[in-house]
This record gives structure tokens, C-alpha cells and sequence, in this order.
């Protein structure tokens, strides 16, 4: 398989919080808004990251009657790498999100993280390396 370029779909409940969220929260630049389509992304270092609406995915690939949501541990989760946790971590929780974790060192892979969640419930992980 001949790969062009790849980007990470969200499929969300509500796309205009989480585009807010990405947008505003996050502060992740826009390279396309259509909330009515039901469609948005941004860039995000190299990465695109776009939402989509779940329960429009579900359509086009038959799979609405299965339920949207089940208890169940993370299947996924965005890690994104900073230049300072600790500033992130502080300028995030001003805005009002609500960490999983704390910053933590974890000197067995060098880094330090910290975790969080997008309005719906989507694992992210902030990550800075240790020099």
C-alpha cells in the first residue's frame, strides 16, 4: 500500500463542542469548518485532526443500530508533544479542563506526561521530552 498522507478522524457526538473545544481550548489552527455537513479540521504539528459526526459515519457505513457508546476501557487516545508540560498543563486547567493525571516523569521512557479528556471523552496525552 502506497500511502499519500494520513490524519486522524474523531467520530464525535457533538461537533460543535468539540470543535470548540479543539479550537478554542486546545488553540489548534482551523483548515476547515462545515459544522453543518458535520465536518471540521485542523492542523496540528504535522498531523491533521478532524471531527466527524458520528452518527453520520454510522450511516454510511450501516452501523446505526448498534449502540454509540459502551463501558469499556480506551481504544484510542491523541498524544500530543509539547515543548513544556507543566506551562500546558497550567494554561489548560485556567480554562476549566479537567485533568486525568497530573504531569508525572516517567523516566523509563524519558518523558513526562500528563492526560486529559476532549468533551466527548476522548483519552489525550500531553507529552515533553526529558533531557
Amino acid at each position: 500500500m502506497k500511502v499519500g498522507s494520513a490524519y486522524t478522524r474523531l467520530l464525535v457526538s457533538d461537533l460543535k463542542t468539540s470543535f470548540d473545544f479543539y479550537k478554542n481550548v486546545m488553540g489548534f489552527e482551523v483548515k476547515n469548518e462545515n459544522l453543518e455537513d458535520g465536518y471540521a479540521e485542523f492542523k496540528v504539528g504535522d498531523m491533521k485532526l478532524s471531527l466527524f459526526r458520528r452518527q453520520e459515519m454510522a450511516k454510511m457505513i450501516a452501523n446505526t443500530a448498534k449502540p454509540p457508546h459502551a463501558e469499556c476501557q480506551d481504544n484510542v487516545a491523541l498524544i500530543f508533544t509539547v515543548h513544556d508540560v507543566e506551562e500546558e498543563y497550567e494554561k489548560l486547567t485556567h480554562q476549566g479542563v479537567k485533568f486525568t493525571t497530573a504531569p508525572m516523569n516517567n523516566p523509563y521512557y524519558g518523558i513526562k506526561t500528563a492526560y486529559l479528556r476532549d468533551p466527548d471523552g476522548t483519552l489525550i496525552g500531553l507529552f515533553e521530552l526529558l533531557v
